[in-house]
């Protein structure tokens, strides 16, 4: 099983927090990043990849041969002159330290993908009990969509506070639903929806923070805070 098969495994595991969208088995690699081995060590000597960029190609440029060996044993190899030797990185977040010749230190740095989410209302003000109708976007990168891409599905929390002196709380988790027309895999993006009846002045804030099991995937997203006014 491939490690990108493994991690669609995990996604799966995931259950009631959504279907997230990963590359097909087998697919390949959405982007190589490079790595000259010089004779004054690694250039760059510290890379920073994103997730789905998550290869580097390690072409020696030198006149002698060059041994590459990651920390996490997760590759390692001799590299002689005009040679390359391909190194999968971890598809997840973190820092990822190795070493040339077993002297020189480096790094790969793997950043998590873009990921936004939105929240408003009709408007700011409501009659106590009125029924308010909480929405918004879900935007997240969608690793190897298809061309013409629903939008992913992910769940979303949504937190509520009666004022600035008391800390945000969860209300409920609902799920970013795919647009039902097909959409650009750069544009692709989910809606959600809550209902609520504020009884009070309430402040709202959502987050999609949810991430694959092994580790982190995405950034951790979060609205801006909208304020419910009830009249009186």
């Amino acid at each position: 099983m491939t490690r990108r098969r493994r991690l669609i495994v995990q996604i799966a595991l995931l259950g009631t927090l959504g279907v997230l969208a990963f590359p097909g088995e087998g697919s390949a690699h959405l982007g190589i990043s490079y790595v000259s081995l010089t004779s004054t060590g690694p250039s760059p000597s510290a890379l920073t990849i994103y997730v789905v960029h998550s290869a580097v190609r390690f072409n020696n440029t030198d006149t002698v041969t060059h041994t590459i060996a990651f920390a996490n044993s997760s590759c390692s190899g001799d590299v002689a002159p005009n040679a390359s030797l391909l190194c999968d990185i971890p598809e997840y977040v973190g820092d990822y330290a190795y070493t040339v010749d077993g002297t020189t230190q480096a790094s790969v740095t793997v950043a998590p993908e873009p990921r936004v989410v939105t929240l408003r209302a009709k408007h700011h003000g409501f009659r106590p009990g009125s029924k308010v109708r909480l929405h918004g976007s879900l935007w997240a990168s969608i690793v190897g969509g298809p061309p013409g891409t629903f939008g992913p599905r992910m769940p979303v929390r949504v937190f509520a506070r009666p004022d600035a002196n008391h800390p945000f709380h969860l209300i409920a988790i609902v799920h970013a639903r795919p647009f039902k027309k097909p959409q650009s895999p750069s544009s692709a993006h989910s809606v959600w929806v809550l209902w609520v009846r504020p009884h009070a002045h309430t402040t709202y804030m959502v987050k999609a923070n949810s991430q694959p099991k092994g580790g982190q995937f995405w950034e951790n997203a979060q609205s801006k805070p909208f304020g419910v006014y009830v009249r009186r």
